[in-house]
Order: structure tokens, then C-alpha cells, then sequence
């Protein structure tokens, strides 16, 4: 009888042991058993930003006509990721690549749908975008200050760092990004979301250049509230800056001031 009972308290206390092993081991490797994968987790959500996709064809991206040295392969399309409201499920835009080495339309979905919402039609020239990279051909910006991310397409961009942009501004009750034909004529603009204004800027030359100030009013409005206009006086090697305002409606001369061109 007190082997049978020796007995059953071994086994009792290797049962123990085994089960304190085995959570310890759980502990240790930071689960506490088998974790379920949540459809909505963490590591199932874009990255925000752009990202070129891997060509899968066999053709060097050299051989192509009209190969430069030092071209990105846009073979293989790019992806980008956007949150443009905090309620709104994160938007994802593909660009196709095309064999030619250019992109295709930007195509839209929204949350984990593959279904697109909008197709929007693609005018970048890859050829003519330098020195911006490919990754810079698609940002997110609010351009309109309603609260939502609007979207800047690159067109065009030369090596004065004159840059030309397609804006699609985001229509909460469409759902939709509809084309902004004011903005996208404004060459090289940058946007302060506290005082609501959009810069622009445009080189001509080394010292030749303008920029504009324009201030969003309701009602979509952007009304030009300053100028600057930068002139090089080759002759005279000197640089001339004068700076407008708006005054009583009117665009006035309030400051000019002239100094050595830089040597």
C-alpha cells in the first residue's frame, strides 16, 4: 500500500514539473500558447510612402532604345500607401509598368479590397523627372486644407528644380480625387498647413526667379497676397529683388532692394 501511494505522488509531481515546464517555455518565447493572426493586425498594414515592384521578365533594361545609363527600371510598376483620413481605411495606389519602361494609369483601392475605385490617368514623363527619383512621382499632401490628404502627381521636373505637379484633391461625399486645374498650373508649390497658404516657385536663370504667395480663402479660393521678383542685371552684375503685396485689392511695390551679384 505505501508503494502504490509513493507511487502515485511520483507521478503526481512529474505531471507537475512537465506542465511548469512547458509554461515556462511559453513564457520565455513571449506566447502563452498558440496566437490567433488578426485579419485587421498590425503587419498586414501598409507602409506609407512608395515602393517599385520587381521586374519578373528576362530583357535587360539596357537593351531598351533610348537607354540612359543610371535609369530606374519601372518595370515593374510601383505601389504606393497612403492614410488620407484618420476614419478613412488606408488607400493603396499601383502604378502598371509598362515594357517600355514608363508608367501606366494610377490605379486606387481602398482597405484590404482589391476592387479599384478610380483609375486615374498617369501624364509623368520618367524621362523628364530628374533629378527627382520615381518613389517621388506620387505624394500626399493637403492641398485644400480640409483635414484629408490630397494627391500631387509629378509631371514634369528639370534641373533648375522647376517642377510641375497634377493635383487631385480628395471629395469626401464622391469619394472620389478630382483634378484641381489651379493648382496643378502652379510650378513647384509647397504648402503651410498652419497659416493655409500654397508657395510657388520658378527659376529662370542663376539669379533670375519669381514666387508667389497665395492665401486659401472658403470656398476653394487661393488669392495672390505676395510676389517676389528676382532680376539679374548682367551688365551691371547686380541682382534686384522686389517684393509686392496685396493692398486694397491690389498688388503694390512695398520693397526693393538691389545688391552685388554673388560671386
Amino acid at each position: 500500500m505505501v508503494v502504490i501511494v509513493t507511487l502515485l505522488l511520483l507521478a503526481l509531481f512529474l505531471s507537475l514539473a512537465q506542465h511548469r515546464f512547458r509554461s515556462a517555455i511559453h513564457q520565455d518565447s513571449g506566447t502563452s500558447g498558440p496566437t490567433p493572426v488578426a485579419s485587421d493586425s498590425a503587419a498586414s498594414q501598409p507602409t506609407e510612402g512608395c515602393k517599385l515592384g520587381t521586374y519578373t521578365g528576362t530583357t535587360p533594361l539596357s537593351h531598351l532604345p533610348y537607354y540612359v545609363a543610371g535609369e530606374e527600371d519601372l518595370r515593374g510598376g510601383m505601389t504606393c500607401a497612403f492614410r488620407i483620413h484618420s476614419k478613412l481605411p488606408p488607400f493603396t495606389f499601383h502604378f502598371a509598368g509598362r515594357e517600355d519602361n514608363t508608367f501606366g494609369d494610377l490605379d486606387i483601392t481602398a482597405g484590404s479590397s482589391s476592387q479599384v475605385i478610380q483609375t486615374i490617368e498617369n501624364s509623368t514623363d520618367p524621362g523628364a523627372i530628374e533629378p527627382a527619383t520615381a518613389t517621388s512621382v506620387l505624394t500626399a499632401v493637403d492641398a485644400n486644407f480640409d483635414g484629408y490628404q490630397d494627391l500631387q502627381l509629378l509631371g514634369t521636373c528639370g534641373g533648375t528644380g522647376n517642377c510641375s505637379y497634377n493635383f487631385y484633391l480628395y471629395d469626401p461625399k464622391t469619394k472620389q480625387f478630382v483634378h484641381n486645374d489651379f493648382l496643378s498650373a502652379l510650378m513647384t508649390p509647397s504648402f503651410d498647413q498652419e497659416k493655409e497658404q500654397v508657395m510657388t516657385g520658378s527659376n529662370l536663370s542663376a539669379y533670375d526667379s519669381e514666387g508667389e504667395t497665395f492665401q486659401y480663402q472658403d470656398g476653394g479660393r487661393y488669392t495672390l497676397i505676395q510676389k517676389q521678383v528676382s532680376t539679374w542685371d548682367r551688365n551691371g552684375h547686380t541682382v534686384t529683388l522686389r517684393t509686392y503685396e496685396l493692398r486694397n485689392g491690389q498688388m503694390e511695390l512695398v520693397d526693393s532692394k538691389t545688391t552685388p551679384e554673388p560671386e
